[in-house]
């Protein structure tokens, strides 16, 4: 890989993978609309960077992507609570965008890792792999398998080399602050006893954001043409650890109904992916940064 574009670049996701790939001397394009970019504030003045901020639909696409061999589509216009109202203008802004992406992408020599979830398995019993069915509950579910089904039809037709990755719950430095760790940090420990907390729609599992960045990289280099990768810590109840290491009671834990597993060993296989940072250190390095930034910002 030696020039990427990254849609969704000044996302918390988006905005690590950046970073990451400036690290490893790789050229980087980032697409965003977003009103803010301060996450990628930091890497703004870096010789390989170019940050793009305009909505994807009237972008010259195919001038963007023209040198590039990776494309990371990670752009996503809702949060992963997103309530089910106009759906259909939704989906359909998402499917747009999508397409004129691989529309852009010139030839199969060109990588599109498409980053998605296990909101689209919906609530499932017992062990799920890359070939379970799917039923999303979420609109945000709905979104991403939209997008996936799209993603594989179009590349019967045209010459797309695609790797689909499915996450949990991904936590670390500028987590949404919708989403349950991070809800929790920016409240007092003393007052976390008597705060409502807002489970988030993936409980099952949890890695740390420099995992999912890594899982990322290593779907474009070794990932399979064409795939589907469930990623994952390797082990059960990340999620529900993270909640007893930030001081949450086990009484007070959200109410969950399913009990699924989503098994990750074909990625440990064929990318080599395994945890490296374990929930005690993300959440260690999360709760520091927002200590930090708070200070920053005051």
């Amino acid at each position: 890989m030696k020039r990427a574009v990254v849609t969704g670049a000044a996302g918390f996701i988006g905005s690590h993978l950046c970073t990451k790939l400036l690290e490893d001397e790789i050229e980087v394009i980032g697409i965003d609309s977003a009103r803010s970019t301060e996450k990628l504030d930091y890497i703004g003045r870096h010789a390989n960077f170019e940050l793009i901020n305009e909505p994807m639909e009237q972008l010259d696409l195919k001038k963007i992507i023209k040198k590039a061999d990776t494309v990371f589509h990670l752009a996503c216009g809702i949060h992963s609570n997103e309530a089910w109202n106009d759906i259909e203008n939704k989906v359909k802004q998402h499917i747009q965008s999508t397409r004129s992406l691989i529309q852009a992408i010139p030839s199969k020599s060109v990588k599109l890792i498409y980053a998605s979830s296990y909101d689209v398995y919906g609530k499932k019993t017992g062990k799920v792999t890359e070939t379970s069915t799917t039923n999303p509950e979420t609109l945000f579910g709905l979104i991403k398998l939209t997008e996936e089904n799209y993603i594989r039809m179009a590349a019967a037709n045209h010459p797309v080399s695609y790797v689909i990755l499915r996450f949990p719950t991904i936590y670390g430095p500028w987590q949404p602050s919708e989403m349950t760790f991070q809800q929790i940090i920016n409240v007092n420990e003393q007052e976390r006893d008597t705060m409502n907390i807002k489970k988030d729609s993936i409980t099952e599992d949890a890695i740390y954001v420099d995992d999912a960045v890594r899982a990322l990289c290593l779907a474009a280099e070794k990932g399979e043409k064409r795939t589907i990768y469930n990623i994952g810590s390797g082990t059960n109840g990340e999620w529900s650890k993270g909640l007893k290491l930030l001081s949450i009671k086990e009484e007070d834990f959200p109410k969950e109904k399913r009990n699924m597993v989503v098994v990750g060993e074909k990625a440990q296989q064929e990318l080599g992916f395994q945890l490296d940072v374990h929930i005690e250190e993300g959440l260690k390095r999360q709760i520091q940064h927002t200590r930090q930034w708070r200070k920053n910002e005051g």
